[in-house]
């Protein structure tokens, strides 16, 4: 019977950790609405709605996809935005221009610098090399 007890502790606990992350990411996603829709902000639940799917999300933020020539990798994509702004660029600057979550991009970027394509200039600033 303690053995019980302990386990329904131990999920308990685990049920109120998970409550905890859920509701930090309905935070977020309350933020990210908000920020992308000008400073109006919209109900928890619109907010959940509006961003359940990638190419939702990028219409909900008023994103268009990714743009560039047909067949070209999101390397490609990043690195001619890069070109194209004339000078270092931040994440956030490039998530507009192309179209891409942030997630991606700093994998994109960190495959350029990789490459030696691009480099830091401070932290969340790149320019082509």
């Amino acid at each position: 019977m303690k053995e019980f007890e302990t386990f329904l502790k131990t999920v308990g606990d685990g049920l109120k950790m998970l409550a905890q992350g859920v509701n930090a990411i309905a935070d977020r996603l309350d933020d990210f609405v908000e920020s992308n829709k000008g400073g109006t902000a919209g109900s928890r639940t619109n907010a959940r709605t509006a961003t359940s799917g990638k190419e939702t999300s990028r219409r909900a933020a008023g994103r268009p996809g990714p743009r560039g020539k047909k067949g070209a990798s999101a390397s490609d994509h990043v690195y001619e935005a890069m070109s194209r702004a004339r000078g270092p660029v931040t994440i956030d600057m490039l998530a507009e221009k192309t179209g891409f979550e942030k997630k991606k991009l700093h994998n994109i970027l960190y495959r350029l610098k990789k490459q030696g394509r691009i480099e830091n200039v401070s932290k969340g600033v790149y320019r082509k090399v």
